[in-house]
């Protein structure tokens, strides 16, 4: 049998583990490797806690043994472990805590309402662009005040 190191502590949790059926959820609380998820096995569970009637049943001599040896539990199990007033230093609830990745990535589905603004938009910018077309030509066809000046000077050098 091998002995357990330093390093082989390190790498020990203590997580929640979800059960029971769907809308009513149901948590053991288990010691796990950190490297696999919860639902791939355990090594011993620990307690468990029901968030519909907000009661937990805890092993608190050997979550505290657990710990000592360096055991972390996550976040959501630490600040449950402080409304049960166990303390350790290694006990660390952070609030606004970033949540863990999931592993898979879901493929994003793009909504339908951004579709129909994009061709809105796109009939905006059409309709913009049409009408500084207009502009232009208008702008082309009407002479400006220089070149009314010039077409008089024009006329009256031809009728000389």
């Amino acid at each position: 049998m091998r002995v357990k190191t330093e390093r082989d502590r390190e790498m020990l949790t203590i997580r929640f583990l979800r059960q029971g059926r769907r809308n009513r959820a149901f948590f053991r609380i288990v010691l796990t490797e950190s490297s696999k998820s919860s639902k791939s096995g355990f090594i011993k569970a620990l307690g468990w806690y029901d968030p519909k009637t907000k009661e937990a049943s805890l092993k608190k001599e050997e979550i505290l043994n657990w710990v000592k040896c360096g055991a972390k539990p996550s976040n959501q199990l630490a600040k449950l472990l402080q409304k049960e007033k166990i303390t350790h230093k290694n006990i660390k609830y952070v609030p606004n805590a970033p949540k863990a990745k999931k592993v898979k990535e879901e493929k994003q589905v793009k909504p339908a309402a951004p579709e129909k603004e994009n061709l809105v938009k796109e009939n905006e910018k059409e309709a913009e662009t049409q009408e500084n077309q207009e502009e232009k030509e208008e702008a082309q066809e009407a002479p400006t005040e220089p070149q009314k000046e010039t077409a008089l000077k024009n006329n009256s050098n031809k009728e000389s």
